[in-house]
C-alpha cells in the first residue's frame, strides 16, 4: 500500500517538477510570449485533472455522497476538473476562433466560476467533518468563526469592488465581479475556521490530509487574487508568476487527494491485518 501510494506521489511530484522548470527556463523572454509560454498556459493545468482523478477514487472510497468527508472530496476533484475545463475553454479562444483577447465572461468563466462553487461546498463539507458545528458552541469560538470572514470579505470588497464601475447592461458581468472575489473569500474563510475551530480534533491520522487541503485552498484564493487583482490593473501577464501560483495551488490539492486515498488504503490494511491476527489467536485458542 506504501509503496502504490509513494509512487503515485512521486509521479506527481515529478510532473510538477517539469511544469516548473519549464516556467523558469522562459522568463527571462516571457514579454515576447512565444509558443512556449503559449503551450505552458494551455497545458500546466493537467495537474488539475490528475488531481481531480485521484480525488474522484478517494471520495468514492471514502463513500462519495454517503459521507461528509467523501462529499468534500469529491466537491474538491469536481472544482478541479472545472479548473482543468476553464483552460481548455481559454485555449480554444486563443487558437481555434483565433480571438486576440478572450471575452468577459465567457464559457471559460462559467467553468471557473463553478470551481469557486465547487470549492466553498467542499469547504463546507469538510468544515463539518472535522466537527466545526460542535465547536461553534463555545463563544470564543462564535467570535473566531464571525470574525475571520468577515475580514477576509472586508479586504476583497475594498481591493476589488470598491468603486469598481459595474456595466449593468450585462448583468453577468456583474455577477462574476462580484461573485468571484467574495466565492473566494467565503471557501478560504470556511478553511481558515475549520482549522481555528477544530485544530485539537486533527490529530490521529486524519491530520495531515485536512491540512494539506487547508494549505490547498489557501494557495488557491492567493492564486485567484493575484489573477484578480492583476487583471483589473491591467498588468497580468500569461504564464507569469499568477500562473506559477495556480500551478502551485493544483499540486498541493493534488496532493491531498492522493494523501486522502492512501489513508484510506492504510486504514483497510490496518484492519485487515487486526482481523487475520484475530482469526489467528482464535485458532491458536
Amino acid at each position: 500500500m506504501n509503496l502504490l501510494k509513494n509512487k503515485l506521489q512521486i509521479l506527481i511530484t515529478l510532473i510538477f517538477l517539469g511544469y516548473l522548470g519549464w516556467w523558469i527556463s522562459f522568463q527571462q523572454v516571457l514579454a515576447d510570449q512565444g509558443k512556449t509560454t503559449q503551450w505552458f498556459g494551455s497545458t500546466y493545468a493537467v495537474m488539475a485533472l490528475i488531481g481531480a482523478v485521484v480525488g474522484l477514487v478517494a471520495s468514492l472510497k471514502w463513500g462519495g455522497y454517503k459521507t461528509v468527508l467523501g462529499k468534500a472530496l469529491m466537491f474538491f476533484s469536481l472544482g478541479l476538473l472545472a479548473q482543468e475545463a476553464g483552460q481548455l475553454i481559454s485555449t480554444y479562444y486563443v487558437y481555434s476562433a483565433h480571438l486576440e483577447s478572450i471575452p468577459y465572461p465567457s464559457w471559460g468563466d462559467v467553468a471557473y466560476f463553478g470551481s469557486t462553487l465547487s470549492y466553498l461546498c467542499g469547504a463546507i463539507f469538510l468544515s463539518k467533518a472535522v466537527g466545526v458545528k460542535i465547536s461553534l458552541k463555545a463563544n470564543k469560538a462564535k467570535i473566531v468563526a464571525f470574525i475571520i470572514p468577515a475580514i477576509l470579505l472586508a479586504v476583497s470588497y475594498w481591493i476589488f469592488l470598491y468603486n469598481h464601475k459595474y456595466d449593468w447592461r450585462n448583468p453577468l458581468t456583474v455577477f462574476l465581479d462580484l461573485g468571484y472575489p467574495l466565492g473566494d473569500a467565503l471557501y478560504i474563510s470556511m478553511g481558515i475556521v475549520a482549522f481555528l475551530l477544530s485544530r485539537k480534533m486533527l490529530g490521529g491520522i486524519m491530520r495531515a490530509g485536512i491540512l494539506i487541503l487547508i494549505f490547498a485552498l489557501l494557495a488557491q484564493y492567493i492564486a485567484d487574487f493575484s489573477f484578480l487583482y492583476k487583471t483589473s490593473r491591467g498588468s497580468y501577464v500569461p504564464s507569469g508568476q499568477t500562473d506559477l501560483t495556480y500551478l502551485i495551488a493544483y499540486f498541493i490539492m493534488t496532493t491531498a487527494m492522493v494523501k486522502f486515498l492512501a489513508i484510506y488504503n492504510d486504514l483497510r490494511h490496518k484492519t485487515a491485518t487486526q482481523v487475520k491476527d484475530g482469526e489467528t489467536q482464535g485458532e491458536g485458542a
